[in-house]
């Protein structure tokens, strides 16, 4: 009977951060996860050792909780850190370089989530204070029209071909491959919008390729999002309103939608969002849309019947 030779490989513990980071960034990449996630978990590991450059060895858990009560630090920069640092040190302990996580124990801070309400009439002004007169008025036009109607993520928009877009049934596919949760979703638009992205694609030089983005810079090239939250910040500057961010325009859509009728539950599938939970963050619903809510499902209604006055004598 042939025998069959077993290999035990051994594994090593990483000697020094960068090859841990080396090694957790290469095994999340297997799993799918996307490069702005990877560039998150780069940015905030290199910036944690780069303040405290000898935290790799025993003092790490001080080091670690130094860095997250640093004064002044707000709740959400509080959480990104942790968000990112504490898989990096699990991962960590789990190839042998920790017996137990730094981040161990850490808890998430409650979080007062920013209230984004702006009227749209502002935002309408916005718009035709951008014009459409230029290939890049065009295009920034037509993506915050797009935006508020879909609640589309800044990096999906910029990701969107050409191919990924019906207007005829006016909806969009957003790529597996481009979505934040890595599952591909349908998006829907209204006709005003169908007509504004048809401009836009008319727009395009006929040589340019069909994999160049929708958005993109008025050379063909690929379009950041950093460089359209700029283009934004200033149109908003220049039109009066204050921290209107390219994620706001996603905020408005959502409390806009639910504002219009539409049912949560539809509203967490066009936006992409894997729990109930997370597209409750997004509705920053004021005391007039609660009264107004109330009034329309009040139960107790019932009991009080409308009066109706009867006309007297002319």
């Amino acid at each position: 009977m042939k025998r069959t030779a077993v290999i035990h490989i051994k594994r090593t513990a990483p000697e020094t951060w960068d090859d841990a980071l080396d090694r957790f960034l290469a095994l999340r990449r297997s799993e799918g996860a996307a490069e702005k996630t990877l560039e998150g978990y780069r940015h905030n590991v290199e910036l944690f050792f780069r303040r405290y450059p000898d935290a790799w060895g025993p003092t790490c858990r001080d080091c670690l909780i130094q860095h997250l009560s640093q004064k002044g630090i707000a709740p959400s920069t509080y959480n990104v850190r942790l968000k990112t640092l504490r898989p990096f040190f699990t991962f960590c302990t789990t190839e042998g370089a920790f017996s137990s996580s730094p981040a161990e124990g850490l808890k998430y801070r409650r979080e007062e989530p920013r209230i984004v309400d702006y009227k749209m009439e502002d935002i309408k002004r916005l718009i035709n204070s951008i014009g459409a007169d230029t290939y890049p008025t065009l295009r920034d036009t037509c993506l915050i029209i797009l935006s508020l109607d879909t609640g589309i993520r800044p990096s999906e928009a910029l990701a969107l071909l050409p191919e990924d877009v019906d207007l005829q049934t006016r909806r969009a596919l957003v790529k597996a491959a481009v979505s934040k949760t890595r599952k591909a979703r349908t998006i829907f638009f209204c006709e005003g919008t169908a007509r504004v992205l048809q401009r836009l694609l008319d727009a395009r030089p006929k040589a340019w390729e069909e994999d160049t983005p929708i958005f993109c810079t008025a050379y063909g090239t690929q379009w950041s999002t950093h460089a359209w939250s700029v283009n934004l910040r200033r149109y908003a500057k220049a039109a009066g309103l204050k921290h209107l961010s390219a994620y706001d325009l996603r905020h408005q859509h959502a409390i806009e939608a639910l504002r219009n009728g539409m049912n949560v539950f539809a509203l967490q599938k066009g936006m992409g969002h894997s729990t109930l939970s997370m597209t409750e963050k997004y509705l920053a619903l004021s005391s007039d849309d609660l009264r107004k809510a109330y009034e329309r499902s009040s139960p107790a209604q019932m009991f009080f019947p409308q009066k109706r006055t009867r006309a007297g004598k002319l």
